[in-house]
């Protein structure tokens, strides 16, 4: 099924080299990317929910990675969603378990990590789809 449909990975960051470097190892690994510098300018795009992933910061101005998520299942938009973040603290992993979060990783990301992570987190959709 991942080997047949190039996965399209929507990333949210509102810091440019991170979001660079996201672009870069992820187009090195075949996947398709499109980028946003808010989660504001995330919420105007209409996301394709097969074959996808959401990697997003959790802490970004005006609305965070976390109410992003929120407002995303509000709209009844399925997609995985992956957490990076700075900020790691017992709190936030709890609210990233309760989101129902596929992903939670510190930055800076192992970069196999987190092209497993993509992987296993659409292939738990794909199955959970079917």
């Amino acid at each position: 099924m991942l080997n047949e449909t190039k996965l399209t990975v929507y990333v949210v960051d509102d810091d440019a080299s991170v979001r660079q470097a996201l672009v870069l190892l992820l187009i090195s690994a075949g996947m398709e990317v499109v980028t946003f510098k808010s989660a504001a300018e995330c919420l105007e795009y209409e996301l394709k929910e097969k074959d996808s992933c959401l990697i997003t910061d959790i802490k970004m101005p005006r609305i965070s990675g976390l109410e992003l998520q929120q407002k995303l299942t509000e709209r009844k938009i399925k997609i995985p969603v992956i957490f990076l973040t700075a900020f790691d603290s017992e709190e936030i992993r709890k609210q990233v378990k309760k989101l129902g979060a596929e992903g939670y990783f510190r930055k800076p990301v192992d970069d196999q990590a987190l092209l497993d992570g993509i992987l296993w987190a659409v292939s738990r959709s794909v199955s959970s789809n079917s």
